[in-house]
């Protein structure tokens, strides 16, 4: 999770470090090019699959949170980003919506 967290924080602005809770802003998610942001949504995605890992073994109810907000940030920084355009392969996001059903059965 932080070698994630560290290769998210290269796409961070100034010295800022990227931060589970306040994540990207809109300025930093309109700065990705087609690289970053496919960089940026697989770090979230793994992330993501490494917290719901740690929920799962531990019931770490901050992991739960963090596997959730993972999953929905890198859903949101994909439909906000203008660089998605330009991706050749728009696949990188699919293991997110597969996320989401994990998601949906813990909130029922």
């Amino acid at each position: 999770v932080d070698m994630n967290r560290d290769i998210l924080t290269l796409f961070k602005e100034g010295d800022d470090e990227f931060s589970w809770e306040s994540g990207f802003s809109h300025y930093e998610i309109n700065a990705l090019g087609p690289k970053s942001l496919e960089t940026v949504i697989k770090a979230l995605t793994r992330s993501s699959k490494l917290w719901q890992r740690i929920f799962q073994f531990n019931n770490d109810k901050e992991a739960e949170g963090r596997f959730v907000k993972c999953c929905i940030d890198a859903l949101d920084i994909f439909e906000k980003a203008p660089a998605k355009n330009q991706l050749s392969d728009r696949r990188i996001i699919f293991p997110c919506y597969s996320l989401t059903s994990i998601i949906s059965k813990l909130t029922s």
